[in-house]
């Protein structure tokens, strides 16, 4: 887990709106008690749990000597495990704990800039059911994902109206939520239709034989069962999510603040109204001149980082991802034209 992240987190919003914050981790990297001395310093609400038994196991019938020959075998069953938590079972564990809302923030993940209002109250006061930071294009489904899909909707007519499915596969299926920030109303997961589907997904064992995402299974289910007034763009806030590619087809980059490697997905998206405009280029700037000279760090008025399917969306909205982003801004009351680009190297 990073001080860098619990630093961000604390001083942007938690010491204005205390909550539990809970440190999920598995029997392969356990935190020391002296780590966890450390981080709880500052944070007497922090809590660590192990995931085993039931919540970190591979389904029925489902037998890790095949690892080797499902799909991206170089993702580790671990990391399977991971989506499968946050894609199905997460809803039920804290559902079982007495939450009523969960917010997500991976331990590379990092906000920037002060957030003044209660996420929680917001997205109770508000009737929202998901909020997201960044949308995403993901085309890395797996085979089968949308006939599970299909199926279950074809089962179950009444799960949702015409209307959802149509603008579900009108704007592109492949268009969702980067998940690696999320705020959802866990009781949105556990009922139906959105639990039936969940499960079928579940049983399919795509997470695993296909590598399906958490974040294709979360885009699937609140683009289908949650209306556009259900689901919130949050973009007042400035937010990074960057995975580093660490290979040498990725430049030659040794060094950023705790970092090695080039930006190969996500990056950092500006807060609306959080900057002008010169101080936004002497943020991003500062990010940039933490990569060596081999690495293409794109920067842009609202978002430095990987030239990928993120981008794509934040930045090139009304090519990539435009019919749902363009219904989302508008019942959000966000409505933004985007600006400059250009791509620097540094």
């Amino acid at each position: 887990m990073s001080f860098h992240l619990l630093y961000s987190v604390h001083t942007n919003y938690l010491n204005q709106f205390p909550c539990d914050v809970i440190i999920f981790y598995d029997s392969s990297s356990p935190p020391t008690i002296k780590i966890q001395n450390e981080l709880s310093a500052n944070l007497p609400q922090l809590k660590f749990r192990e995931l085993s038994g039931q919540w970190w196991e591979l389904p029925y019938n489902l037998d890790a000597k095949f690892h080797h020959k499902w799909k991206r075998p170089k993702y580790s069953i671990g990391y399977r495990h991971m989506m499968r938590w946050f894609a199905i079972l997460i809803w039920p564990y804290l559902e079982n704990e007495g939450y009523s809302h969960v917010m997500r923030l991976d331990d590379d993940s990092y906000i920037h800039s002060k957030i003044d209002y209660n996420l929680f109250d917001y997205m109770r006061n508000n009737k929202r059911k998901y909020g997201f930071r960044q949308p995403v294009r993901d085309s890395g489904v797996g085979r089968g994902y949308d006939a599970v899909v299909n199926n279950y909707l074809a089962e179950h007519p009444n799960a949702t109206t015409e209307e959802m499915i149509d603008r579900y596969n009108t704007a592109s299926r492949r268009v969702g939520f980067y998940n690696n920030f999320f705020i959802a109303d866990i009781g949105f997961f556990t009922s139906e239709p959105v639990k039936g589907l969940l499960k079928a997904i579940d049983e399919s064992k795509l997470i695993y034989t296909e590598r399906t995402g958490d974040l294709v299974i979360h885009s699937t289910a609140v683009r289908l069962f949650a209306r556009p007034d259900e689901i919130h763009w949050f973009r007042d806030f400035t937010y990074e999510h960057m995975t580093l590619c660490r290979m040498e087809t990725c430049g030659r980059a040794e060094s950023r603040i705790n970092y090695k490697g080039c930006p190969e997905n996500g990056g950092v998206s500006r807060g609306l109204g959080v900057y002008t405009d010169n101080e936004w280029k002497a943020f991003a700037t500062n990010i940039q001149v933490q990569f060596n000279a081999s690495c293409e760090v794109e920067v842009d008025w609202n978002f430095i980082g990987a030239d990928d399917s993120v981008r794509d969306c934040e930045v090139k909205s009304r090519r990539a991802c435009s019919d749902l982003l363009e219904t989302l801004s508008v019942t959000n009351g966000s409505v933004r034209e985007y600006g400059w680009r250009t791509t620097q190297a540094t």
